[in-house]
């Protein structure tokens, strides 16, 4: 028995909201986690770096096993993982901390491309809103993160106070899994009904392959490269501002901030691509707009109010492109291939974006200080821009607007 499609949508917005809350909520203990455990600046910027590896490292095999098994239960095996991932608080080693943090990545790697699948079952025509409304939770996710594990950790007064954010949100991501596993029941749906591809279709993707298509190659690499941006800020933005001298929970408020600029932006920009019949125009705004936030963060991070436009313009900027990477493959892949170059961008682009955090943690090791991490994120917002011009333009298409009811 099919669940019914608002409930399935619900519960997706809470599942997206828990691929995101244990991740996001690292980087505010991340400092006092490194000086409990004694990890160098570069050790603790793998627990960042581990799970964007696994994302983009399941990207492929993920999307596989959701088309064999079913998005319902590997979104609810993901979610077990997410879970499991809340054990990091429990260890006081690096090889334990890392091998459950790889976990926790599968997990977000095995749930996301899930949730696509169970949007084009239920809503097979009116997938691009449920997806919106579904990838919302991310966001959510990320903003209550950021600005709850701050003040949390700040009210133990031990720096072990790191451990309660953590088993908190695993906590909420077990809880969500089992709301999952009594509403869904993923043992008798599979999630994967939906829209059949064509004969015809099928024959015209036989020959093509994402791997030989020079699209794809641009939208993987400027995925990867905003990725390379974004996990370097999740991973050290709040360290930026607590070398700068501002208190947990200053710091935590424009992480936040930085996060719910996310929102309007990854919303907006698709739309407004659609809207003018171009893609690379919205890229390029989006680039040119994280390379004024970051030269911002790096020239007058605390400048009265200009402190809280940096983080906000470096988080929209950043994360339009992100949801324009995502759309762009629609745009170039034949119908039943579209989950080929879906995983090939995912897998380039998460496992460039882990090579972000590390970066930023060698350089703080090398220098003594985050300013020269800070000046690489101009030089990505400009890469960003040149690939934004390579990236394939829009189709001549007819577009249909979709609600849902």
């Amino acid at each position: 028995m099919t669940p019914a499609p608002r409930l399935v949508l619900l519960l997706s917005w809470l599942v997206a909201f828990n691929l995101r809350t244990g991740f996001i909520g690292l980087g505010p203990v991340l400092p006092a986690l490194a000086h409990d455990l004694g990890l160098s600046n570069t050790s603790a910027s793998m627990l960042v770096s581990v799970p964007a590896l696994m994302m983009g490292l399941m990207a492929v095999a993920g999307g596989a096993l959701v088309d064999g098994w079913g998005a319902s239960r590997v979104a609810a095996l993901g979610l077990a993982l997410v879970a499991a991932g809340g054990l990091r608080a429990t260890v006081g080693s690096l090889p334990a901390l890392l091998a459950i943090t790889a976990a926790f990545g599968i997990g977000i790697g095995l749930a996301q491309p899930a949730l696509p699948r169970l949007m084009s079952a239920v809503f097979p025509g009116r997938v691009g809103v449920a997806t919106g409304i579904y990838a919302s939770g991310m966001i959510a996710g990320s903003i209550l993160a950021a600005l709850l594990t701050a003040p949390a950790q700040a009210r133990v007064a031990m720096m072990a106070g790191w451990r309660g954010p953590l088993l908190f949100w695993g906590a909420l991501a077990g809880a969500t899994l089992l709301v999952w596993l009594i509403v869904i029941r993923p043992w008798a749906w599979s999630g994967n009904a939906g829209r059949a591809a064509t004969a015809a279709n099928i024959e015209e993707s036989i020959a093509w392959s994402p791997w030989r298509d020079r699209r794809v190659w641009m939208i993987s690499l400027l995925f990867a490269t905003q990725g390379l941006a974004y996990y370097l800020l999740v991973a050290w933005l709040p360290a930026v501002y607590d070398g700068l001298g501002v208190d947990a929970t200053g710091a935590g408020a424009r992480f936040a901030i930085f996060n719910a600029a996310m929102l309007p932006s990854i919303l907006g920009f698709p739309a407004l691509s659609d809207r003018i019949g171009s893609r690379r125009a919205p890229c390029l705004a989006a680039s040119l707009l994280f390379v004024a936030g970051s030269l911002g963060l790096l020239l007058a991070p605390t400048a009265a109010t200009w402190t809280w436009v940096w983080p906000a313009i470096a988080g929209a900027g950043v994360s339009g492109l992100f949801a324009l990477s995502l759309v762009l493959p629609v745009d170039v892949a034949p119908g039943p291939r579209l989950g080929a170059a879906a995983g090939m961008t995912l897998a380039i682009g998460y496992a460039g974006s882990a090579a972000g955090p590390v970066l930023a943690g060698v350089v703080r090791d090398l220098t003594g200080s985050f300013e020269m991490a800070l000046l690489i994120l101009p030089l990505f917002g400009g890469l960003m821009a040149l690939l934004s011009l390579l990236v394939p333009e829009l189709p001549s298409r007819v577009i249909v607007p979709a609600t849902v009811d």
